[in-house]
């Protein structure tokens, strides 16, 4: 699979350094278990930032090794153990570790399912959207990033097909229109609150909760 569209590089150098919201780290790993570029633009960010670590002088640590493995979280170990993807998660093993909620219908031809990653200050969702579909124009008071797994969709600022990222935040105003033939399915990250523009859109705004 080749992604046209894929994470900036100040989003992949956060994900290698750990510091991205579990949330929104998730759906840039969703995109890298399909993306083999992004996957070595990911390598080759670990290897410089490894040599930036061996250019520091070793301090001696307050505890050992052991002790520090048993401080690790057990969300982790249950990933390593747990690479099986849940049913219906769209085949993403990343999605192993995580409760999923049932399909719930937003809207005439579009679906929703709740991931739930405790912790998270973002919401995470599975979309699912009927060939097209035109979903209502929008904004974002906060990040928005969309990994799609399956089919297309299209708007002011491209095509985005299978394996494509899509990272928007609150510069972005967009009205999504899903492709007419396959449809889509994509695992989505937000921050802050979506808002509904024109009228039809703003009657929307309190049925749908994003």
């Amino acid at each position: 699979m080749t992604a046209s569209h894929r994470p900036s590089e100040e989003t992949l150098a956060a994900f290698a350094a750990g510091t991205l919201d579990e949330g929104l780290a998730l759906v840039v790993a969703a995109h890298l278990e399909v993306s083999p570029e992004s996957r070595r633009d990911l390598i080759e960010i670990e290897a410089v930032n490894g040599a930036l670590l061996d250019m520091i002088e070793p301090e001696a640590m307050d505890a050992d090794g052991e002790t520090l493995l048993r401080g690790l979280p057990t969300r982790i170990t249950e990933r390593a153990a747990a690479p099986v993807a849940p049913h219906d998660a769209a085949g993403l093993k990343v999605l192993a570790p995580y409760e999923l909620g049932r399909w719930q219908t937003v809207g005439r031809g579009v679906a929703l399912r709740r991931v739930n990653v405790p912790g998270s200050d973002a919401r995470v969702f599975m979309l699912r959207a009927q060939p097209g579909t035109r979903l209502p124009a929008h904004r974002h008071t906060g990040a928005e990033w969309t990994t799609i797994v399956a089919g297309a969709y299209q708007h002011e600022y491209g095509r985005y097909a299978a394996g494509d990222f899509d990272e928007a935040d609150e510069r972005h105003a967009h009205t999504p229109v899903v492709d007419a033939h396959e449809g889509c399915t994509c695992i989505v990250a937000l921050t802050g609150n979506v808002r509904f523009e024109g009228f039809f859109g703003r009657l929307l705004q309190p049925l749908v909760r994003l």
